[in-house]
């Protein structure tokens, strides 16, 4: 039986302490990649997985409340910047989504026959009926209303609130059966109705107007939370007629006339936030204007896109003077309801905010404030004209 060779065991001792070294420090390189991406990668401001804003790097000041909260927001903007963040997003929906048929993320719902829903706390708990308005809250946004519609008209200007229903509340039908309702309570319902019985302010609710439409065409974004071009369209043929009975200028102003087309593109919103947009392909349904006469008012058209992406007014219009003026306090929902809406208007300036600011309404001085807010919404109490003139707000 042959010995081994002491010596030959001591050269191949260094050989295999280096491959050691190297080994641990590949491991510990790849594994730490991650966390040092955020201090060397380019600083970024938009998920373009999630599409939303990225936590801004979070400063501190010598206030207690900025000390405080620092270890917070300093995570918030760590977590944002996670090297491979994307990528893992990515990778876990598929995974989730494509093994076990469940949503990676709380904002988003798997639906039935290919429908996607927000996952928004509020809108799930509203669509199920387990956080109905109290009396108090009808009370609130009752007064809140007719004090916006009265500081309004001692100024010859006129007020309208249009209610928009949200996606689950128009298709509960695809709602997934893991959500049953529990109730066909929803804070909609209860406004439109409790406004109808005990206040004349002038509403507009459109889930009617959805529910009727929606037996013709698809009205919703099967990807997206938001209406399509039909859905918009809808809700603006219904708009105008109400407004036609409330400005004299309208009268006899035909609603802007549409054709009907269609065109593929990748998922929207909602796939966008666990970056599945390639998986959930959609087709779009188009309505665009006949002979569309609004454009862009000229001091908005420089930098419009960033205007539209930081959400800061924007004001279009058809030229001349021969059509009212208007101001529209509204959320996302609005978005697609931009270019119709302009049709009917000498200047709409459209404002990304759920209260009526005076500051804005005595710059503009318009004939009509419309007031567009989405179902989901009406779980935040309303302000009041004192308590916005109060707060910074943006200038238009």
């Amino acid at each position: 039986m042959t010995e081994p060779d002491p010596n030959s065991a001591n050269e191949n001792r260094p050989t295999s302490r280096r491959m050691a070294i190297v080994t641990v420090l590949l491991f510990l390189g790849f594994t730490s990649l991650p966390s040092i991406s955020p201090w060397i990668a380019p600083e970024e401001m938009i998920s373009q997985t999630e599409q939303r804003f990225l936590a801004a790097w979070p400063r501190l000041d010598a206030t207690r409340a900025s000390v405080e909260s620092w270890p917070d927001r300093f995570e918030n903007w760590y977590d944002d910047r996670l090297g491979f963040r994307d990528w893992l997003i990515r990778s876990w929906a598929r995974l989730s989504i494509g093994v076990f048929g469940v949503s990676s993320s709380d904002q988003l719902i798997i639906g039935e026959s290919g429908w996607l829903f927000f996952g928004d706390r509020r809108e799930v708990e509203h669509y199920r009926g387990l956080d109905p308005l109290s009396d108090q809250e009808l009370e609130t946004w009752t007064r809140v209303l007719e004090e916006r519609r009265d500081w309004l008209a001692e100024r010859g200007i006129a007020y309208l609130l249009v209610l928009t229903p949200d996606k689950s509340l128009v298709y509960p039908e695809y709602m997934p059966t893991r959500l049953p309702r529990v109730s066909e309570i929803h804070p909609l319902d209860q406004l439109a109705r409790h406004l109808e019985a005990s206040s004349d302010v002038e509403v507009l609710d459109l889930l009617p107007v959805m529910l009727a439409a929606k037996q013709q065409e698809r009205l919703y974004h099967l990807t997206d939370t938001h209406w399509n071009d039909r859905g918009a369209h809808q809700a603006y043929l219904a708009i105008h007629q109400r407004l036609r009975q409330m400005l004299p200028a309208l009268a006899d102003v035909p609603p802007a006339q549409v054709t009907r087309s269609q065109h593929v593109e990748p998922g929207m919103g909602l796939a966008h936030i666990v970056g599945l947009s390639d998986a959930y392909p959609e087709i779009v349904l188009d309505s665009p204007i006949v002979a569309p006469r609004a454009a862009i008012k000229p001091e908005h058209m420089p930098g419009y896109d960033e205007r539209v992406r930081t959400l800061q007014p924007i004001a279009h219009g058809v030229p001349g003077d021969e059509l009212p003026r208007a101001v529209m306090f509204r959320d996302s929902f609005a978005n697609a309801l931009v270019p119709y809406l302009a049709e009917d208007f000498s200047r709409i300036l459209y404002v990304w905010d759920r209260d009526v600011d005076p500051r804005v309404v005595a710059i503009e001085k318009p004939d009509i404030v419309i007031q567009e807010i989405v179902g989901r919404f009406l779980g935040r109490p309303p302000r009041g004209i004192e308590d916005v003139r109060q707060k910074q707000r943006i200038r238009p």
